[in-house]
């Protein structure tokens, strides 16, 4: 006589080989977090893994929205190992309403602060200044109105309608300004600068070795009687070039050759390493000034980076704090990221954020307002 009753089914090969690939994707993306600690210098590997984390996290949620209608408690696998990295999540995805609308100040205590890498003045694709990109990008800068501005890849002509320095100090109705050249002539210049509402007490540049084109410039301001200084970073480029931007093109395609991943990847290692050289020295240069510091700019790292990690130690994450989505501040060619910063000391507040969505160079301008704790 048969027993009545159902058989537990045993799990197929496919939910087998499923679970090894959830068991291997939570242990790289442990392994990602990883490299916000350990320096390219030390193991450079662990670097690509860091940016690798968005992919990672995403494979991660997948798992968990698969086993939650196949096996529920195997999707803690991926649950655990997301909570683990909880810090890095909200680093990278901010899980709040927009805090940041384009608006005026909402009093006199508050600093605005932006950071800009507008690649010249020109679109990332274009190869000459048109006067509607630049038109475009000065009114996203008379709309804003920040205190302090700080700009990478800063071009000016030395007069005519591309003299860029002088539109900026007109906008923001000053003359409070701070500019390094890094290459120019009687006509025209590129390099960084800082332009301010507020009278600059102090200023300097702190060169990188074996470096071109990356450096960091500083400023020092009083502001309601208490003094602080605001770096502007431009941290080591991975320095693409046209073949590589083809390739990238390729890559969407699903055209590949192994010379040209070699040699991105090779760039990609270059840089991760450059980058932990740099932020370990400004990271010893702004403590060693006693002051009250702030760090914008352009990163070229991930939240999921040492650089960005150790950069970010003892400071606030104006994104983190107030930042809304996915945080994405590059829109080029390379696969987008946040790569734009804006650190304040925790002698300031942080009322909102906002990265405004605006195309025009291969970076967002990002922007948030500060106020001083009494």
């Amino acid at each position: 006589m048969r027993r009545s009753g159902s058989k537990k089914t045993k799990p197929g090969w496919l939910h087998k080989f499923l679970l090894i690939l959830n068991i291997l994707a939570a242990a790289m993306l442990l392994l990602s977090y990883v490299a916000s600690f350990v320096s390219p210098a030390t193991f450079w590997p662990i670097a690509f893994l860091g940016l690798g984390y968005p992919f990672l996290l995403l494979f991660n949620f997948v798992f968990i929205l698969f086993w939650l209608f196949k096996k529920p408690a195997l999707s803690l696998i991926s649950v655990v190992t997301i909570l683990l990295g909880w810090k890095f999540l909200v680093s990278t995805i901010g899980f709040r309403e927009s805090t940041g609308i384009q608006v005026p100040k909402s009093s006199n205590a508050i600093v605005r602060v932006m950071t800009w890498n507008v690649h010249y003045f020109k679109r990332f694709d274009d190869t000459v200044y048109q006067q509607t990109v630049k038109n475009q990008m000065m009114d996203v800068i008379r709309k804003e109105q920040p205190d302090i501005f700080c700009v990478q890849e800063f071009f000016s002509r030395k007069k005519g309608e591309y003299n860029f320095k002088k539109a900026i100090e007109e906008l923001l109705k000053t003359k409070h300004y701070y500019i390094m050249e890094l290459a120019g002539n009687d006509y025209e210049m590129n390099g960084y600068a800082i332009f301010s509402k507020f009278p600059i007490r102090n200023r300097g540049k702190l060169h990188f070795p074996n470096t071109v084109g990356n450096d960091v410039i500083f400023a020092d301001f009083e502001i309601k009687q208490k003094k602080l200084r605001v770096y502007n970073v431009h941290l080591q480029s991975i320095s693409f070039q046209p073949e590589d931007y083809e390739y990238l093109k390729n890559v969407k395609e699903i055209h590949t050759d192994v010379n040209s991943t070699k040699r991105l990847s090779r760039r990609i290692k270059n840089a991760f390493l450059k980058r932990a050289e740099q932020v370990d020295i400004l990271k010893k240069h702004a403590e060693a000034s006693n002051l009250p510091y702030i760090i914008a700019g352009d990163f070229n790292d991930t939240p999921i980076s040492y650089a960005v990690n150790t950069l970010s130690n003892g400071m606030k994450n104006a994104f983190r704090e107030k930042g809304s989505g996915f945080g994405i501040t590059y829109n080029g060619d390379f696969p987008n990221f946040q790569i734009d910063y804006i650190l304040t000391n925790p002698a300031f507040e942080v009322k909102n954020y906002i990265i405004i969505d605006k195309k025009l160079s291969d970076h967002y301008p990002v922007r948030t307002d500060l106020e001083l704790n009494p």
